[in-house]
């Protein structure tokens, strides 16, 4: 099966870009190396191809109510212009996918899923919206994403957009829909708009200072903060609380696996950690994790840090912080300590 491509692939191949399948995407892992483009983000100021990830239209005289439903967030709470990050829950209160919630206004919102999981989204919307009065729109093939992230990146958006936006907030110029939102934790901003306007705004980005990034920094710089990976550090069997996600549960309105939670929180569960080894190595998902010499569970997420210089990784575990851990890599056990997230 062929593919996808986003409206600037070809631009990707044209930069010299390592291009790899993501997600059913042909998109660039990397273009120069993965520590070079993650310290450009930490230091400077970086722009990502993210197009592949999807846009969901839900306008409706209840479509605050219906979202506030189907995430774990009362949406009612929001005011225009805010951008809300939540979890969408199955009726077991398993996490289906992580979105921002987009709010224009009363009646008008967007949501971004993963880009696996755009079809599934919209196929989980469309199914608990029967009573409720809405429209639910997929317009992912429309639109194009790009992300400015870095130090710097406020002041490129204001020289090329003459604004300033902040963390959270979004505002609509003319068709594109600019927010104070990332996923690196650097200061950052997210550009979304029709297709047709994506190669013109990521040239200029790039020829007033960007680098372009690929898909591996991005990975690199997410983990460094702890941020969770879709369909990897939770691939529907798990819940905010396990993933260790419970402030994007307002407990004070009822949503899809609202029960299913509150008899999760009074119980003991395993909880995504932080795994900092102690000696050198490199860590890799799927890595197994031993506790006083018993296999405990595996990473979910593994990787270099580039600014700590050490192997970082995520793991379902049921042990306090300082706890002394091992990680096998090929048939050697490295030592490793349960740490709390950020790593940086």
């Amino acid at each position: 099966m062929p593919l996808f491509e986003t409206c600037i692939h070809d631009s990707h191949v044209k930069l010299g870009a390592k291009m790899v399948d993501f997600a059913g995407w042909h998109m660039p892992i990397q273009y120069t190396s993965i520590v070079s483009e993650h310290n450009s983000v930490r230091e400077r100021v970086g722009i990502f191809d993210v197009s592949h990830m999807g846009q969901i239209f839900v306008s409706g005289k209840e479509s605050s109510e219906f979202l506030s439903y189907v995430t774990t967030w009362n949406i009612s709470r929001l005011s225009d212009g805010d951008c809300r990050y939540c979890h969408i829950l199955n009726d077991e209160g398993k996490i289906i996918d992580d979105t921002i919630v987009y709010t224009f206004d009363q009646e008008n919102y967007m949501l971004v899923p993963n880009a696996s999981m755009i079809s599934i989204v919209y196929d989980w919307l469309l199914l608990k919206s029967d009573s409720f009065d809405v429209d639910i729109t997929n317009k992912s093939n429309d639109y194009f994403c790009l992300a400015v992230q870095g130090p710097e990146s406020l002041r490129l958006l204001r020289q090329f957009f003459n604004l300033s936006i902040t963390p959270f907030k979004l505002i609509k110029s003319e068709n594109l829909i600019i927010s104070g939102t990332g996923y690196t934790g650097e200061k950052g901003y997210e550009i979304m708009g029709p297709t047709s306007e994506c190669l013109s705004i990521w040239k200029s980005f790039i020829e007033m200072g960007a680098q372009p990034i690929g898909l591996g920094a991005r990975d690199t710089l997410r983990l460094e903060k702890g941020y969770l990976l879709s369909g990897t550090d939770f691939n529907g069997n798990q819940t905010p609380l396990e993933s260790g996600y419970s402030w994007v549960i307002d407990w004070n309105h009822d949503f899809i696996g609202k029960d299913k939670l509150e008899v999760q929180k009074n119980s003991r569960y395993d909880t995504l950690s932080g795994i900092l080894l102690e000696e050198r190595g490199v860590l890799r998902p799927g890595l197994p994790v031993f506790f006083e010499g018993k296999r405990l569970s595996e990473l979910t997420s593994g990787s270099l840090s580039p600014i700590l210089k050490r192997g970082i990784g995520l793991s379902y575990v049921q042990l306090p912080v300082g706890s002394a851990v091992k990680v096998q890599i090929r048939n050697k056990q490295l030592k490793g300590r349960v740490v709390q997230t950020p790593f940086l």
